[in-house]
């Protein structure tokens, strides 16, 4: 009998060490943290692909993170009155006034499958600015306006959060030491009004940098990066300009603007207008042919907007300059086709951030984009735009590297 116990208590106490090791060869010991870099983005390889819907798999804890701080530089005077107020009043200030010295975190991880690249960019921002120059009532010059573009002081920031990547496609002189500053030019003779003279181009004949823009108005409608290019001018002035869309395809958005006349004075007015919506930054092009947006046909003296079946009278209230409630929005959206539509993006606004996931095909065939070789390395840049037209926060010198 006792023989029999001490058998039966060794078969219990070696089962439960066979458990004990089998639960341990089950995965409790902690995942590896895969690291972060400051100037090296790792792109892993991913066997299948992550669920972009703007909440953060576990997958992407795999990745490692690229991790740093953009800034907005200080740049010159704007040397002309690009919001059109009249002469004087922008003259002094910098062209990224007045947001130069802002600064913005950011957190960044890609992985990629047989095809297909993706990634999880993440920065801090309070704020979802989504009021891009918004249309409002003068009641002293009794004409409709938009808000500035080019803010003319801390309180005066009506635009949307952006970032940009730039790639470059094969060889860029200057790229690779340099990276966004390569393709940037400061301080260039004005040849006309309202230029700037800070202008992005190439000087290089055949040379080109793919460009990926973010726009949270305009890209919002079918969830789209505005795929773009730089490439070289001929022209080396403030009308220089190399930064175009991608050849094919068209863009995602329209002003949403024409031009009334009262009497036989031409004024500008908004194109459309959804009637009694309140807090609205675009109208889709569903909102058009499904006429929830009304064409505006005629404008009075009064400002009082007619359109079929109504009016909008400012008088009424809710079109006041940065406050109005009612204001109109400065742009229509569509998506963005052919070679403007190729990547893909979903974008969450957290309450203290963006959480931003979005993807391409490694290799396009299009000339205008840069082909992801997993072989390669590929030098970047990124700029972080925080309610800003021109604005951006640069973060210049990054690589990228492919895990095999």
């Amino acid at each position: 009998m006792q023989k029999n116990f001490v058998l039966l208590l060794s078969l219990a106490l070696g089962l439960m060490v066979s458990m004990s090791s089998c639960k341990k060869d089950e995965g409790d010991t902690p995942p590896v943290d895969p690291g972060e870099s400051s100037t090296e983005l790792l792109v892993k390889k991913f066997s299948t692909a992550p669920t972009l819907d703007g909440t953060i798999d576990e997958m992407w804890g795999t990745a490692q993170r690229l991790v740093g701080t953009t800034e907005v530089p200080t740049l010159a005077a704007r040397g002309t009155y690009l919001n059109g107020d009249g002469e004087g009043v922008e003259e002094s200030l910098g062209l990224f006034a007045p947001y130069a010295g802002e600064k913005y975190d950011y957190t960044m991880r890609a992985g990629y499958t047989a095809n297909d690249i993706y990634f999880l960019l993440e920065w801090e921002d309070g704020d979802d600015s989504k009021d891009r120059q918004s249309w409002y009532f003068d009641t002293e010059d009794m004409l409709w306006k938009g808000e500035h573009k080019y803010a003319n002081n801390a309180s005066d920031k009506f635009y949307e959060d952006k970032f940009a990547f730039l790639f470059p496609i094969g060889e860029v002189a200057g790229f690779n030491a340099s990276t966004c500053y390569a393709t940037c030019h400061m301080n260039l003779d004005l040849e006309k009004a309202k230029d700037k003279h800070t202008r992005h181009y190439l000087v290089n004949d055949g040379e080109k940098i793919d460009m990926w823009h973010w726009k949270r108005v305009r890209g919002t409608y079918a969830g789209q990066v505005d795929d773009q290019k730089m490439e070289y001018a001929e022209a080396t002035g403030s009308s220089a300009n190399g930064r175009k869309g991608d050849a094919t395809g068209q863009s995602g958005y329209a002003n949403n603007s024409q031009t009334l006349t009262i009497g036989d004075v031409e004024v500008s007015v908004p194109k459309y207008v959804i009637p009694n919506q309140t807090e609205y930054y675009w109208i889709s092009e569903d909102d058009i042919a499904n006429g929830t947006a009304k064409l505006i046909t005629a404008v009075d003296a009064a400002g009082v907007l007619t359109y079929e079946g109504g009016t909008v009278n400012p008088a009424d209230g809710g079109y006041e300059h940065g406050t109005g409630n009612k204001r109109l929005p400065s742009v229509t959206t569509r998506p963005f086709t052919e070679g403007r539509g190729d990547i893909s993006i979903t974008a969450v606004h957290t309450g203290n951030g963006w959480v931003c996931e979005f993807t391409r095909k490694l290799n396009t065939n299009d000339e205008d984009d840069v082909v992801f070789v997993p072989a390669e390395e590929l030098p970047f840049g990124l700029a972080i735009f925080n309610n800003a037209a021109i604005a951006h926060a640069i973060k210049t010198n990054l690589n990228m590297k492919f895990e095999q």
